[in-house]
């Protein structure tokens, strides 16, 4: 099950496409994925990287911060924006390269196993 948050950025990705008449096929064809992998972030199945995102931005001609305007900043978005501050700033202080990526890789990994844990979950209830 995706986080709220995915499915509202999701749903700002549909909305700005629409409002700039723009096909699936033809935003996937200038972000450089394919249309497969654009319906999904659309529907909220697969998580948008930060540098897709801002491509994305860059093809619909808005900002990135666009894709976040109207969420409620509730207590759990409160806690969401902090820890992933928290996390950014201890990267931007690691300098090797290597270090950055490998943890970039574990924190996805994690991130994964923690959405096929609740996956998992929600299909055993």
């Amino acid at each position: 099950m995706a986080h709220p948050i995915d499915n509202f950025v999701a749903q700002k990705i549909r909305t700005a496409r629409l409002m700039r008449g723009l096909t699936q096929s033809a935003l996937a064809d200038h972000i450089g994925c394919s249309f497969q992998q654009l319906q999904k972030y659309e529907a909220g199945q697969n998580r948008v990287s930060a540098s897709r995102l801002y491509e994305i931005s860059q093809a619909l001609d808005v900002a990135p911060g666009y894709f976040f305007d109207g969420i409620e900043n509730d207590d759990e978005t409160k806690e969401i924006d902090t820890t992933a501050s928290r996390i950014l700033f201890a990267l931007a202080k690691i300098e090797d390269p290597t270090v950055k990526e490998t943890l970039c890789r574990l924190a996805q990994s994690i991130a994964q196993t923690s959405d096929d844990a609740v996956s998992h979950a929600d299909h055993s209830e």
